[in-house]
């Protein structure tokens, strides 16, 4: 017997699979539980995913181009049917890994890398669709200009021409049908379907909630069998069924396909028992992995590779002011010596915020019946009593709070007076009213002559100042 070619699309003329291709193995085998037992056979042995970026974010460049080769084709077929245009989904996809490139260099990356890739190429791709106005699965041109034709390709032995013509009847409708569904929710069965993401990373990709992703994936299924089971059965059954063909009479398929008619044709399959005979042991949860992907012409990838391997050999680029401010300060003297003041002032800056928080004390000073009092500073100490936070007038009724250095203070309070001096320091403040009543914490000092108080940081001190 003549043994099967497989038709790989980067290995037309081999016929066994070739190792590390991952579509020698979906052509020959289908998209089944047999790909992804044969995909974790052939990458036994090889580097994962989180050893790959480790060797690349230490300096291993070829690490990041084995990345790019892992994955380019997943992200093409993936975003090429999102926006529906083979260029801009090649300049999508270019741009989604230099995208993860640059951040890979920058910062530490954790998690399921697919799932990243899958989620730059999206976000990438709505991008361009907000800009262009495009709407999704437009029609898909091929590199010789034909349309692209949804394929299901034989699993072995080449098929018999019935055969062939009803696998490719099949892929048509389940390809309508998935194009039918809102953009959102064919990303969600592309991911799970065809890219085999687990439900968490799917989440990851599309934006929800871990928890609400299997009801989101049950829900899109379910949308896509009931569209299928419409298609296929206008095409298989109307002839047969006379209720369908009332239901389906002047309906434009696959542009008619509304969830209210999806739902009357279920209905309607539940109780009958031709459309339940002909639409028996298809589904299109089961079609639609076995697609044939849609991949970049050898121009495409040249052209993404060489773009790849050109920011592979730039260094990090720096944004072009901090290039051009890190220039001036190694190359001018008069920089160097700007840094060293900025340096110092920043240096005092620091001490003076550290003293003002660790070495100070806070005090709370509130007046009744006054008019508003004005403090008398000696001109020495006016600034240091200011960037303490010291006012220079004290409003009736208003309480007002400042700091003053921690330790001992001398005061004296007379009916026309209240002084008070820092012990150490040339610091002295002066008002001037006609008092009643001073009181330090509730303690009166009026009278009591000259009086030493203790200015603790660990709590606030009150003053309360009454004038007759």
């Amino acid at each position: 017997m003549r043994k099967a070619r497989v038709a790989c699309p980067r290995h037309p003329r081999r016929e066994t699979p070739q190792p590390g291709c991952y579509y020698c193995v979906v052509e020959q085998l289908g998209r089944t539980g047999a790909v992804r037992r044969a995909m974790a056979r052939m990458q036994q042995g090889s580097r994962t995913d989180d050893e790959l970026v480790q060797r690349f974010r230490a300096g291993d460049n070829q690490a990041f181009a084995i990345l790019y080769e892992r994955y380019v084709d997943r992200v093409y077929d993936f975003v090429v049917r999102l926006v529906g245009d083979r260029d801009a989904a090649a300049d999508i996809t270019q741009e989604t890994f230099l995208k993860a490139m640059q951040a890979l260099r920058s910062r530490r990356f954790s998690g399921s890398l697919r799932a990243w890739l899958f989620t730059i190429a999206r976000n990438t791709a709505i991008d361009y669709q907000r800009r262009q106005r495009t709407t999704a699965f437009s029609h898909l041109p091929t590199p010789e200009g034909e349309a692209w034709e949804p394929e299901i390709p034989a699993s072995g032995p080449e098929a018999e021409p019935e055969e062939t013509a009803r696998r490719r009847e099949l892929a048509e409708l389940v390809w309508q049908a998935a194009r039918g569904l809102p953009p959102n929710d064919y990303a969600v069965l592309e991911l799970a379907l065809r890219h085999d993401l687990a439900p968490a990373e799917v989440a990851q990709v599309v934006g929800v909630r871990r928890g609400a992703i299997n009801t989101r994936l049950s829900r899109v299924r379910d949308a896509l069998e009931e569209s299928f089971t419409v298609l296929l059965l206008a095409r298989q059954s109307r002839q047969n069924c006379l209720e369908l063909a009332q239901l389906l009479e002047g309906v434009p398929l696959p542009e008619g396909l509304t969830p209210e008619l999806r739902r009357e044709v279920a209905r309607h399959v539940e109780r009958c028992e031709t459309c339940q005979r002909a639409r028996r042991a298809i589904s299109a949860a089961d079609l639609l992995p076995a697609l044939a992907p849609i991949l970049p012409t050898a121009e495409m990838r040249a052209a993404i590779r060489q773009a790849i391997d050109q920011a592979l050999a730039a260094p990090p680029a720096a944004p072009v002011g901090v290039a051009r401010l890190g220039d001036w300060i190694r190359h001018s003297s008069w920089a160097k010596a700007l840094l060293a003041v900025v340096g110092g002032l920043v240096l005092v800056a620091a001490a003076g915020w550290g003293y003002l928080a660790w070495g100070t004390a806070p005090v709370i000073v509130t007046t009744t019946g006054c008019p508003p009092l004005e403090l008398r500073l000696d001109p020495p100490v006016a600034l240091t009593a200011r960037l303490l936070g010291v006012p220079a007038v004290f409003e009736p009724e208003r309480p007002v709070t400042f700091r003053l250095p921690s330790g001992s203070l001398q005061v004296t309070v007379r009916s026309e007076e209240a002084t008070l001096r820092v012990v150490g320091l040339a610091l002295h403040l002066r008002i001037l009213a006609d008092l009643s009543q001073v009181t330090w914490n509730g303690e009166e000092l009026l009278g009591h002559g000259q009086v030493s108080l203790q200015l603790d940081r660990s709590r606030p001190s009150t003053v309360t100042l009454v004038c007759r």
